[in-house]
């Protein structure tokens, strides 16, 4: 019976050494895995910034070219060195005009979506006067 029993738990920490062994051996294959995705993460993340960084840059052109269409200026035009040439002519009594009629009608239509939003009625309000008009908001029944 005592060989028996020592037969037994000399098998079970034969068991045991195996299971520590495999245990070790997973252990280690998992740390390798995770270093081998944190360096291939690193890179990833390393190439999307870099691109991120690049579409930024184009952004800013795209973004610089349509201010100077916005301005007038032909798209492929860069900032003027202005040590190069002289100013830039100034613009016609009729450009100024048109300028300003387009300022004042994007306003009154910025205006009218506001008050739209906020239930004005009267429209007197953005006709243009000597003095300010009150404008009437509608407001719903308190519940």
């Amino acid at each position: 019976m005592q060989d028996l029993f020592e037969s037994y738990v000399s098998d079970l920490y034969k068991l045991r050494d195996t299971f520590h062994d495999d245990l070790t051996s997973t252990a280690k294959k998992l740390s390798q895995a995770m270093d081998d995705y944190t360096e291939r993460s690193q890179a990833a993340l390393t190439s999307f910034m870099e691109k991120v960084a690049a579409r930024g840059v184009e952004l800013e052109a795209a973004a610089a070219v349509r201010l100077n269409q916005f301005r007038g200026l032909p798209a492929t035009a860069g900032l003027p060195n202005v040590s190069d040439k002289s100013l830039a002519d100034t613009p016609s009594a009729d450009q100024v005009k048109i300028a300003a009629v387009a300022e004042r009608a994007l306003g009154t239509a910025a205006d009218r979506a506001v008050a739209a939003k906020l239930g004005v009625e009267n429209d007197g309000a953005y006709k243009s006067q000597s003095g300010h008009a009150i404008a009437l908001v509608r407001s719903e029944p308190a519940a």
